[in-house]
Parts: structure tokens; sequence; C-alpha cells
């Protein structure tokens, strides 16, 4: 029997094979509205995946923090030893020409902190919000829009069913992006960065309190700022000389901090970088491409 003979004797089977797909949006449609698809997110094998993307992201921000600290620590006892001009006690370079380029590395060491923690505080934004909306609300108005214009191939029917297909993108692209850029963040940080970030950290956050406790002892001398009488002008330069060799900090002992401390800021950068920007841009491409490509299928786009 040839096609046309088969459609003349079976014509329901015609209007079945339009109607299932329009039937299978409405049963999503209906199981997003209900709240069940995201029910089923949360407590099937991606919420056990869920659960680890926000312990990792808990634990960068807190690594995060804790750099921006260090960093600002570093550049605050910075700014107190070159007011200080060591050369006149210790050595004979002043050491605005040496801890200047420290100084701008830990500057911008803090600013990529901030940048890395408002990345974390973005990714957990879109968590939160895809979890209240992206399969409850944006996935059934596209399932919705896309059932509405399932067999009209005219103007009005392609418009629906790309505003539909958007939806479907949008939501699927949202709920999805921070758990599978989480996933591959945790697992190449473990893997690959975790050793590098720790032994970085370790110098940066050891050189910002030993910085911190050198700077903490500088100070005008105690008794400098009460000689005033002409009588005692001569002891009183004397005992200040004196004890400004004693809180002036030792340029051994600076240098001894600085030592190793810009490879480490930088290496600890580009941990960062790859941690909080550009792994989640990557996987978030690669999503959005492989997606497009399901979503924009053209099976889709045939008449039913």
């Amino acid at each position: 029997m040839g096609e046309k003979g088969e459609r003349a004797a079976f014509p329901w089977r015609g209007q079945v094979h339009r109607a299932w797909p329009v039937a299978a949006l409405l049963v999503l449609a209906l199981l997003g509205y209900a709240g069940l698809l995201e029910w089923a997110a949360s407590h099937g094998p991606t919420g056990a995946v869920q659960a680890g993307v926000e312990a990792y992201l808990d634990r960068s921000e807190r690594v995060a923090v804790e750099a921006f600290a260090a960093a600002r620590t570093i550049n605050a006892a910075i700014s107190v030893l070159k007011s200080m001009d060591l050369s006149a006690v210790v050595a004979q370079v002043a050491p605005l020409q040496v801890l200047e380029p420290v100084d701008e590395l830990a500057r911008e060491f803090s600013d990529v902190m901030v940048v890395s923690i408002v990345a974390i505080l973005v990714e957990r934004l879109v968590l939160h919000i895809s979890q209240a909306w992206a399969l409850s609300v944006v996935l059934p108005v596209g399932c919705l829009l896309l059932a509405a214009a399932w067999g009209r191939p005219t103007g009005i029917g392609r418009r629906l069913a790309a505003l539909g297909r958007g939806a479907i993108l949008v939501a699927l692209f949202a709920r999805c992006v921070v758990l599978a850029a989480g996933w591959v963040g945790d697992g190449v940080t473990d893997r690959f960065l975790a050793a590098d970030l720790g032994r970085s950290m370790s110098v940066v956050s050891s050189a910002g309190g030993q910085l911190g406790q050198i700077t903490a002892k500088a100070g005008p001398p105690a008794g400098a700022a009460s000689a005033s009488l002409l009588g005692r002008l001569k002891d009183d330069m004397t005992t200040t000389w004196q004890q400004a060799q004693s809180w002036v900090p030792d340029r051994a002992a600076v240098d001894a901090v600085l030592v190793g401390l810009p490879d480490q800021i930088v290496r600890a950068i580009e941990v960062f970088l790859v941690q909080t920007l550009v792994t989640p841009a990557l996987v978030g491409l690669l999503l959005w491409v492989g997606l497009r490509r399901i979503v924009s299928d053209p099976e889709w786009k045939r008449d039913g």
C-alpha cells in the first residue's frame, strides 16, 4: 500500500502524529507549573551535583575573601614602609624604589579578588533565580508557545515557535550553567590548581601578617614630640636617634618577607582568574552552543 493509500485508509494517523508533540509540550508545561520539574532537578541526581557546587562556591568565596584581606593588609603595610626613610638608618636605597612594584602587584591582586568575589556572587544569584523561575515559569511558557505554534508554518506560527524555543533555551541554560561550571571548576581546581593555590595563599597570608607585625612597631618614638626646651635639645636629639634605630623596621627583615611574594601573588591571580572567570565562561559557552543545537533542531521547524 502506498503512502497516499495508507493515509486514506488510516486518516487518524496524521492527526495523532501532529497531536502527540503538542500533548507532550502541554504535559511538560503542566509539570513545570506544578513545580515537579524543579523538585525532580533538586532531588534527583542533579541534587547531589548542586550540593557539591554550592559547597565549592562557599569554599571559593571564603578563600577569595581571605586573599582580599591579605592583599589589603600588604598594601597598608607597604604604605607605612614607603613613608619611612629607611636609607637614613639601615640602607642606602630608598624603600620606595623597592616596595613600589610589590605595592602595585598587591593592589592589582586585591582588584582581581573583588572581581572574583563578584563573579561568585553572580553565580549564586543565577542559581537561586533559576531555581525559582527557570523550570517553573520560563520553561512552561516556552512549551506553551511552541505548542501553540506547532503545525502552523505561517509567519505568526514561526514567530511563536522562535519565542518558545528561545524561552526553553534560556530556562535550560540558566538552570544548568552554574551546575556545569561549578562541577567542572571543582574538578579542575581539585586536580590541577589546589596545590598551587594553597601554596600561594600560605605565602601571601604569611607575608601580610609579618608585614603587619613589622609596621605595628613603627611609629613616633615615645616622648619625641615633648622635646621643646632649648636646654634639653641635645639630649633629646640623642635619645630620639637611639629610639629611631629601635622602631624603624630592619631592611633585612622586610626583604626576607618580600622574597618570592610577587611570584606567589601572580600565581594566585592566575588561579583565581581560571577558577572564577575562564572556566565558567568556557563551560557556559559550550553549554549554550550545545543546548542551542538541541533546541533549534530542524525537526522542531517542520510542519507536523
